[in-house]
């Protein structure tokens, strides 16, 4: 999203130039949100014996925060690089906010699809979700293994989820930050 605001502000800025000396006005991109670690809804304890407490620490306060870090460090260079009219500054910042600020998004929605098991967490899915994932996988079970065979090939920040496409159909393959989510598995 923050690329998108930033992306129309320089187009808009471009065409007011009249396409000769690029002129950007730096006032545009400051529009930007700040992005701050959320807070999880339960406590790291409270996933265990699925996550340790100790993993569940680390991972939220410093993977994640290295993400939020990064995405706003790269947000601010935008805003310096844009107030600079350098614009191949500006198209290099793009893999960096994409990256980081898919690596934020990601882990949020993550967070938000852990639950302890005292609320419910690890039972398998019912209803409509479990019957979609019997239809198209076979169980749960042939599921879980498609996800971990394409899980282990994957390098760096890379994960596997289980969306709905278009058309309504769960879809379960691994992606680069971002899509439509119902249930995502992190490899770590």
């Amino acid at each position: 999203m923050a690329l998108r605001v930033a992306t129309k502000a320089l187009t808009r800025n471009i065409r007011r130039s009249g396409g000769g000396v690029l002129k950007l006005s730096h006032n545009h991109v400051r529009q930007l949100k700040t992005f701050t670690l959320p807070d999880l809804p339960y406590d790291y304890h409270e996933l265990e014996p699925a996550f340790s407490a100790e993993i569940m620490e680390l991972h939220h306060q410093k993977h994640h925060q290295t993400y939020i870090t990064n995405f706003s460090r790269a947000l601010e260079q935008l805003d310096r690089s844009m107030s600079k009219a350098d614009s191949p500054t500006v198209v290099k910042l793009q893999s960096a906010i994409k990256f980081n600020g898919g690596g934020h998004v990601n882990h949020s929605i993550f967070w938000k699809n852990l639950a302890p098991v005292t609320t419910g967490g690890s039972e398998p899915p019912v209803g409509a979700l479990g019957k979609a994932i019997h239809t198209q996988f076979g169980s749960l079970e042939q599921l879980i293994d498609k996800i971990n065979l394409e899980g282990a090939a994957l390098q760096s920040s890379g994960w596997v989820w289980l969306a709905l496409d278009k058309e309504k159909e769960l879809k379960q393959g691994p992606i680069c930050n971002s899509i439509l989510l119902i249930v995502k598995l992190s490899l770590y």
